[in-house]
């Protein structure tokens, strides 16, 4: 990475910022985070003034997306992980249940998650072993999904990507300039048909960079629903 840089431009008589994010990269991609901020990933030589006016152009894209964001808030409240809270896990929600106990589990019993704790481990502890625990779900489930979505892929010359889960603060995937497909591991919390899009959105990037005509032809052909799909994981998941 070569750095970050905020910048900004005039629409409709408001000021709008982004950041940019400079890498080894040939292409300027732009995107809309669930908090409604504007990120563009850029290769490292754009000039700030090409950048502008190149993300000005996707003005009235960038507010409709804002907006589709902004229609699910006020956003679930922060985690406590205690007993009560309902945490989902492939779409589907279960009851949490605090157990104290000298050892540590945890473990799905009908629609509750059993979480194991000894009793005076706090709020980052418990979140922890919590987010361990979706993790390993993660690395067992995004694999299968991945196998599942990439055959049409393949048949268009495009090979196995390198799988990275790891949690993001602002996007469900990516795929990266090396080629390599990265999920967020929030992700698992969706249903596996809202996982197959977010993988289906980012290996058609692998043939197209940005959001244009080419890469929603393609997601179309390949997913006809994805814009269903998209709306309900900002839905489910926000």
């Amino acid at each position: 990475m070569a750095g970050s840089t905020d910048l900004a431009f005039d629409w409709g008589g408001a000021s709008i910022a982004f950041s940019v994010e400079r890498s080894e990269r040939r292409t300027l991609r732009i995107a809309v985070t669930p908090d409604g901020e504007v990120v563009v990933s850029a290769p490292t030589h754009a000039r700030d003034a090409d950048i502008v006016s190149r993300v000005r152009r996707r003005g009235a894209w960038i507010v409709r997306q804002q907006a589709r964001f902004d229609r699910w808030r006020p956003r679930t409240p922060l985690r406590q992980y205690e007993s009560g809270e309902t945490h989902l896990l492939l779409g589907r929600p279960y009851r949490l249940l605090f157990q104290p106990d000298p050892t540590i589990d945890v473990r799905i019993d009908g629609d509750r998650i059993i979480l194991k704790l000894p009793q005076d481990k706090g709020l980052v502890f418990r979140r922890t072993v919590l987010r361990h625990w979706y993790g390993l779900h993660a690395h067992r489930v995004f694999p299968e999904r991945l196998a599942a979505m990439l055959p049409p892929f393949e048949r268009l010359g495009i090979e196995r990507p390198r799988l990275v889960i790891r949690q993001m603060t602002h996007r469900w995937g990516s795929f990266t300039a090396k080629g390599a497909l990265v999920l967020n591991l929030e992700l698992i919390r969706a249903s596996p048909s809202l996982i197959d899009y977010v993988i289906a959105h980012e290996l058609t990037h692998a043939l197209h960079p940005d959001h244009g005509a080419g890469w929603q032809d393609l997601l179309s052909r390949i997913m006809p629903d994805w814009r269903i799909r998209k709306d309900e994981l900002e839905r489910e998941l926000l």
